[in-house]
């Protein structure tokens, strides 16, 4: 089974062969490979085929980033780390995070698109590379990165066909790369289309028009869903004659890409046109009510805007991006850079802008009040689809002295987005930004400080000058939602601090405070963190109290992101109040939530405390496995809790001896996302199962598994073939009932720590472990 996020191809991959095998060539001797070429070129459908090609020789797999919308080069380390799946929770460079990542990783790292971020791109790359001996990175770029050790690939337009030396095509003209594309990409839009030798000919003049750039072939054979061929040609041809008379300097591929582009902006309304010009203001996802919201006045009515944006989908304009939480759509690169120019031209971008940062305004403060309600979840998938959005909202709002103000909201608004996201470099950076550009005092101001000082101790960073002006300006104005969301910041520091007396008493004045103010998620979340705090200070009582007040709450559904943090204090309180089944059924709540919210700061918190819970003698194995695992993830605003593992530690080192070094080394190599397997007991079959067997090859493929080989390796080492391989894995995770190779890892550790196999007489079969807890009392 391959890792990696690289896509499956949506349509078929055509000619490139030469190309293809040129940069597998180049990645094999080479660590840094850039391809490059002008835009439309097909740049990156040749990386992910390469990518795809050669996925087997990487066992931690092929991992893409897409930086097409990323055009501030200190965003760049936070966009890798998102594209890999992880998180930036605070405490550590993000520099150091993508560091640590793949230091010891054997995996290929695909950058697309890095033309705005070309330097950045370079310094990540030599960062990396330096400290991950085994990492391998395949670019996609305008220019070269010119970092040290790069191959430099060009890539060129697809292979034409020859100018025809008489009226008729030549035999192998349907063979020919560019005509092949066109006639793919065409019979989807018209299946069943045979085009006669003349249709040919025309079709090879289409592309020779368009010098074979893939993109614009692409883009012409959807023509076809309202064109003829020949009509097609015909409207392909004037076109051209017309920009080449207006733009004799531009290269000649860039002047038939934008000749084709200005044929599909031909086929449109002028509504339509008025509308996809409009639309450029927008990065990355968009809905139909931000189009209403955004781009609708007189000229373009909100109550058409329906037709307008089915129409532009009809069209090719726009793509669908449907997601659960609502239709989506997104203006494709070269379409949206086209739009660009033609906003600029109107005059009307600086309107436009300030529309779009409205709505990331209103979006951001509609799910400030949400993200701890029953809609939680959907509230996230909104925020992280217009994340693209938002980072442009807050660049445009920075470049207008007068929305400067409106940006500084907006960032602050996110305060909670940033940790759940796993952007808190980010959100510090925007943050910082925005103070250093509206220095008034004001209520923004001042809560936009709040925002700060609570991510700087997120991030394990000083948090006391931000908070002591934050609390200057609070003497000066009078406003009670400020008063309250200092009250909690300053108590989350307190908690960060050790001294949970004072934390309670703080976090019981902005619980006050919220009421006071009707701010249902500010009561919500210092519910969390005064139960949390309470329960830690030794006073569980009050802690559950919290908890019970929180479930009693309307909006206290499974959706709501708070209630995985209250199921954590739940857990801690009953194990110190000796109710061990109580913990472990919390626990385990926990961490589910956790994982299906993707809470991988949630999840931190389930790793850090679980081997606290973890019973004397049973599950003693597990507890140095957790111990471990709590130290490569860890929260530093949770250092309360080392007192505890502290002592935790010390009974577990007593009752494995030399055993525990051993084990706890291999508790800091497991993924987070392996350890919350052992969080949630999914390192042995469900008790519900039975018993089952694993047989001898069975085994030894598990064993070559947990070492971290590929199908392909495993092929080699058993002598098997890679589809036979694939089957024993295949196996082996529906007998244990597992869903990826990294349970299957972890369950073998355990098992070699028993000294369990299927040569000592061992049989194989896998029993439900028993879990309990150990009271401190």
């Amino acid at each position: 089974m391959r890792r990696g996020n690289v896509p499956a191809e949506l349509t078929t991959f055509v000619g490139r062969r030469a190309e293809a095998a040129t940069v597998e060539r180049a990645l094999a001797t080479y660590r840094a490979v850039t391809l490059t070429g002008t835009g439309g070129v097909g740049k990156t459908r040749l990386a992910l085929r390469v990518a795809d090609e050669v996925a087997d020789d990487f066992p931690d797999g092929v991992w893409l980033v897409e930086l097409d919308d990323v055009r501030d080069g200190p965003l760049l380390p936070s966009t890798v780390l998102g594209g890999l799946g992880l998180r930036d929770d605070g405490g550590i460079r993000v520099e150091s995070l993508l560091v640590d990542h793949f230091r010891d990783r054997r995996a290929l790292l695909v950058l697309d698109g890095c033309d705005t971020v070309v330097d950045a791109c370079a310094a990540l790359a030599e960062v990396l590379l330096r400290a991950a001996p085994e990492l391998r990175i395949l670019s996609s770029s305008r220019l070269p990165l010119h970092t040290l050790g790069e191959s430099v690939v060009p890539v060129g337009p697809m292979e034409l066909p020859p100018e025809p030396v008489g009226d008729e095509p030549g035999p192998d003209l349907a063979g020919v790369d560019a005509v092949t594309l066109f006639l793919d990409r065409a019979r989807a839009i018209r299946p069943g289309l045979d085009p006669d030798p003349r249709g040919l000919a025309t079709i090879a003049r289409i592309c020779r028009r368009l010098d074979g750039l893939p993109m614009a072939i692409e883009l012409a054979a959807d023509r076809l869903d309202v064109l003829s061929l020949a009509e097609l040609d015909e409207r392909l041809d004037d076109a051209y004659r017309l920009l080449a008379r207006s733009k004799r300097g531009a290269p000649a591929r860039q002047r038939t890409l934008q000749a084709l582009v200005d044929s599909s902006y031909a086929l449109c309304s002028p509504r339509e046109q008025l509308l996809w010009t409009r639309l450029a203001v927008f990065s990355g996802r968009l809905g139909l009510p931000a189009a209403e919201f955004v781009c609708a006045d007189d000229a373009l009515p909100r109550e058409g805007m329906l037709d307008l944006v089915a129409g532009l989908v009809d069209k090719s304009v726009l793509s669908r991006d449907d997601r659960p939480v609502g239709a989506g759509f997104r203006l494709p690169r070269l379409l949206r850079e086209d739009a660009a120019h033609r906003l600029a031209a109107s005059g009307e971008e600086p309107r436009l802008r300030d529309r779009h940062l409205d709505w990331c305004r209103r979006l951001a403060q509609q799910a400030s009040e949400g993200l701890l309600g029953a809609r939680s979840d959907s509230w996230m998938e909104q925020l992280r689809g217009s994340h693209t959005n938002v980072r442009a909202a807050l660049e445009h709002s920075l470049s207008r002295p007068e929305r400067v103000a409106d940006g500084l909201r907006l960032a602050a608004d996110l305060w909670f987005y940033w940790i759940m996201a796993g952007q808190v470099a980010e959100g510090r950076e925007w943050l910082a930004r925005g103070l250093r550009s509206a220095p008034e005092p004001s209520v923004a101001r001042a809560q936009a400080l709040g925002a700060a000082a609570y991510l700087a101790i997120v991030d394990d960073d000083a948090a006391d000058d931000l908070l002591a002006e934050a609390n200057r300006l609070e003497a000066r104005l009078d406003d009670i939602g400020l008063t309250a969301n200092l009250r909690f910041v300053e108590g989350f520091l307190e908690v960060r601090h050790g001294d949970m007396g004072t934390a309670c008493d703080l976090l019981a004045a902005a619980r006050d405070a919220f009421r006071a103010a009707g701010d249902a998620m500010g009561i919500s979340k210092t519910l969390c963190l005064l139960g949390m705090a309470s329960t830690l200070a030794g006073d569980t009582e009050r802690g559950l109290r919290c908890c019970a007040e929180f479930l009693a709450r309307p909006d206290a559904s499974t959706d709501n992101y708070g209630l995985p943090y209250i199921q954590w204090t739940i857990a801690l309180a009953s194990w110190i109040d000796g109710d061990r089944a109580a913990a472990v059924r919390a626990q385990r709540r926990c961490a589910e939530l956790m994982r299906r919210f993707d809470d991988r700061f949630g999840m931190t918190t389930c790793v850090q405390s679980a081997a606290l819970y973890q019973p004397v003698g049973a599950g003693d194995r597990r507890a140095a496995l957790l111990l471990g695992a709590a130290r490569t993830h860890r929260i530093p605003a949770l250092t309360v809790l080392d007192e505890l593992l502290d002592r935790r530690a010390a009974e577990v080192r007593t009752a494995l001896g030399d055993r525990y070094a051993d084990l706890v080394e291999e508790g800091r190599r497991l993924s987070l996302d392996a350890a919350m397997d052992l969080v949630v007991g999914r390192t042995a079959a469900p008790a519900a199962t039975g018993a089952v067997l694993l047989s001898k090859r069975e085994w030894e493929v598990a064993e070559l598994v947990a070492a971290g080989r590929s199908n392909k390796e495993i092929a080699a080492a058993l002598v098997i073939s890679t589809r036979t391989a694939e089957g024993h894995v295949q196996k082996i995770l529906g007998k244990l009932e597992f869903l990826s190779r990294a349970q299957i890892a972890t369950w073998m550790t355990e098992h070699r720590l028993r000294g369990a196999g299927p040569t000592d007489g061992h049989d194989d079969r896998v029993h439900s472990p028993s879990l309990g807890v150990r009271s401190t009392r």
